[in-house]
């Protein structure tokens, strides 16, 4: 599969089954504008399960999560190509992997997007500039509220610490 580096609601990932559909679409940057300017990102493809989970980290809290399912036909389960999400409270190997993360890459508040796999999960996405809605919402909360409030928690503690 072939991505922007930078783009969002699944808009120029091209799935690439073959050696002769991966040419042709590094074949043609006209008409991608953004391979010239950003470059492309390669990723694996895992077997589509048709849902992912979209995990929302604020500060070392998960504030909010939701289960994105795929539109008929499509293997993305992109809304803006005619899927769903859905409020959907996320296991705990799943809570536990979207934390580390987020440390990971000391994102304050980032989107962690994971593929279920017959294992457990993969993450597939970090999004610095992370979409999400009020079903988001964990435990009937506001899931703006609790990242603000996770957020100025989480810089109370570092001022704290320094």
């Amino acid at each position: 599969m072939l991505k922007p580096r930078f783009g969002s609601w699944g808009r120029d990932v091209v799935l690439c089954r073959t050696a002769a559909e991966y040419e042709e679409a590094l074949g043609d940057p006209a008409r991608r504008s953004w391979f010239v300017e950003q470059g492309v990102l390669a990723q694996e493809l895992v077997p589509p399960l048709g849902w992912d989970l979209r995990i929302v980290v604020a500060g070392d809290r998960v504030v909010g999560a939701a289960r994105r399912v795929a539109g008929p036909g499509e293997w993305r389960t992109n809304v803006s190509l005619g899927g769903r999400s859905e409020p959907f409270a996320p296991p705990p190997l799943a809570r536990s992997l979207a934390l580390q993360a987020a440390a990971a890459v000391r994102g304050d508040l980032v989107g962690i997007d994971l593929l279920p796999t017959g294992a457990g999960f993969v993450i597939s996405e970090i999004n610095g500039a992370v979409d999400f809605r009020p079903r988001y919402a964990l435990d009937f909360d506001d899931v703006f509220v609790d990242a603000v409030l996770e957020l100025l928690r989480a810089a109370r503690a570092r001022r704290a610490a320094a």
